[in-house]
């Protein structure tokens, strides 16, 4: 059993120092007298003989922020904050790669930081996924807006309306110049002038 000596004095025996326990390798033996008892390792469970891994992961709370990614190990619990995310994986922050420069955004697009991760858009007059943006040619798709009279003409990212000449105006709208009016033709002063478009 668990004492030892010469039958006139009776001594403890450390069943624990010996290793004549039966305790599980995860239990801690400690030793009482006349014997010893098992209790199972922190992030164990059972009676000390048999010891079972405590899943941390599947606890309430739970140990790692609901931004990482939680992972069990024997007695333990591993917590990693996942992409988009730093931290010590039991706080997590949102990164903003938009502000960091950690996007692949392409020069012509805007980049908008979202939780975990951000999204590139183009910017007006440029086609694209965001991180490919191509200029749009509003002039050859007909999307432009100049005035029938004017001229388009393709820029990056826009365009521009040019009034021909004889016409005034901004190239959305093109008004005809009255150059009779405004004697500005170059008609004999004994023709008559007509103006044309």
């Amino acid at each position: 059993g668990g004492f030892g000596g010469d039958g006139r004095r009776c001594d403890d025996a450390d069943e624990c120092a010996e290793g004549l326990d039966n305790c599980h390798e995860n239990a801690r033996c400690r030793n009482v007298w006349g014997g010893f008892e098992c209790a199972c390792e922190a992030g164990y469970v059972g009676d000390g003989v048999v010891c079972a891994d405590v899943d941390e992961c599947a606890a309430s709370p739970a140990p790692c922020s609901p931004l990482a990614d939680c992972t069990n190990v024997p007695g333990g619990v591993q917590c990693a904050c996942g992409d988009g995310h730093e931290g010590d994986g039991r706080h997590c922050i949102d990164l903003d790669e938009c502000a960091t420069g950690g996007d692949d955004c392409a020069d012509a697009a805007r980049c908008e930081n979202t939780p975990g991760a951000f999204e590139c858009t183009c910017h007006p007059g440029f086609a694209g996924d965001g991180r490919v943006c191509d200029n749009v040619d509003e002039c050859t798709l007909g999307t432009d807006n100049c005035a029938d009279a004017a001229t388009c003409l393709d820029t990056d990212g826009a365009f521009r309306c040019v009034c021909p000449a004889g016409y005034a105006g901004d190239g959305i709208v093109c008004d005809d110049v009255d150059e009779c009016a405004a004697q500005v033709d170059d008609c004999h002063p004994g023709a008559r002038c007509v103006n044309t478009p």
